[in-house]
């Protein structure tokens, strides 16, 4: 069985190089389909490398938005090209989103997903709930969606460091430390935390670190926090290495996300052992609660202070997240993966020709 892996996005998310390497550790071959063509980048690319399972894991690539006059065109031929391009190998997808992120209320957006998800033979959900919401908004059959966990992307990252030296290199003052790590954009939600902190003074020292979206928006962010003292931004790409150091060097990650599916972020805090908090609202982020490590917020004025101090109250500790590194461990992912595909392989017709009529918007 050979699958590919689609968009080759390896630099920027470990997800699909973690998943291909445990893949291939059970006898599936696994390569990815790199580079982009015009017109239909799907039929094209899948006409010049050959598939058993082309595995969709951002469609959003492929309808990429640059901000020109073919924008739309991009978004109104996806389907099309999707059914082009499967004409001689079946499609999994997996859902890592609900919709792309940044990108609300565009022009064939909902159809797009849609087509992605009904041309499937196999949709990867990250949690029941997750099924249950595919299921309400695409009107895909259950049978059609199987539930793998979101993987450890701890594994690459090593043992924790000792928390003073973690905070030595990194130039840290002494006290309580919160972290928001991970990409920074607009639906995380940082604005809020930053106006609560700014009002509040918990006492706590915050610190936003990862790669902004743009320059504007890591301006706006800055301007956004202003001379406030105690929160602090350390801004650009965090390799494993400054990933590690700030795991080590924090005592609670604090997440906000607007809306999201699935956080590979609230997996990793988890997975190493690191106290965090999350609103409610996040109800397909699963995360093995009940636990101490794990605090939700349902609104942030009356429930954010007490969840940072639940949170507070329990130290990191990567040993105590074993069980929950096994319950995401990539060999189990593998095997339900591989499981998936094969039964993708024995569905009994081509996915492009269950593609129901689709609306236009």
């Amino acid at each position: 069985m050979k699958v590919l892996f689609a968009p080759d996005w390896r630099n920027g998310v470990p997800y699909q190089q973690l998943l291909a390497e445990a893949l291939r550790r059970q006898g599936v071959e696994v390569d990815y389909l790199c580079g982009y063509k015009r017109v239909m980048p799907l039929t094209r690319l899948l006409a010049q490398q050959r598939c058993d399972i082309l595995h969709l894991h951002w469609p959003e690539a492929y309808y990429p938005r640059k901000g020109d006059a073919f924008d739309a065109f991009r978004r109104a031929r996806f389907a099309t090209d999707l059914r082009g391009a499967l004409r001689h190998c079946k499609l999994a997808t997996t859902a890592h989103n609900l919709h792309a992120h940044n990108r609300p209320n565009e022009s064939f957006a909902h159809r797009n997903t849609c087509a992605a998800h009904t041309l499937a033979s196999v949709v990867f959900a990250h949690s029941e709930i997750g099924k249950q919401q595919l299921i309400s908004e695409f009107s895909l059959p259950p049978e059609k969606i199987s539930i793998i966990p979101n993987g450890d992307l701890s594994c690459t990252l090593g043992e924790p460091l000792s928390q003073s030296d973690a905070r030595r290199t990194l130039d840290l003052p002494a006290g309580p430390l919160a972290i928001i790590f991970g990409a920074v954009e607009p639906y995380k939600g940082q604005e809020e935390i930053i106006a609560w902190w700014k009002r509040e003074r918990p006492g706590i020292a915050l610190a936003i670190i990862g790669n902004p979206i743009s320059p504007d928006y890591a301006a706006h962010i800055t301007a956004t926090i202003g001379d406030t003292p105690g929160i602090l931004t350390r801004f650009g790409w965090l390799p494993d290495e400054q990933l590690r150091l700030w795991l080590s060097a924090a005592d609670v990650a604090v997440f906000n996300y607007r809306q999201i599916f699935n956080s590979g972020a609230a997996n990793l805090a988890r997975t190493w052992g690191l106290p965090l908090v999350l609103p409610t609202r996040l109800e397909t982020v699963i995360l093995g609660e009940p636990t101490p490590f794990v605090h939700r917020f349902a609104d942030i004025e009356r429930d954010l202070a007490p969840a940072l101090r639940a949170a507070l109250s329990t130290a990191p500790d990567f040993a105590a997240a074993a069980a929950w590194r096994a319950e995401c461990s990539w060999a189990r992912i593998a095997s339900l993966t591989a499981e998936g595909y094969h039964r993708a392989l024995n569905s009994p017709l081509p996915p492009h020709r269950e593609l129901p009529s689709l609306p236009a918007v």
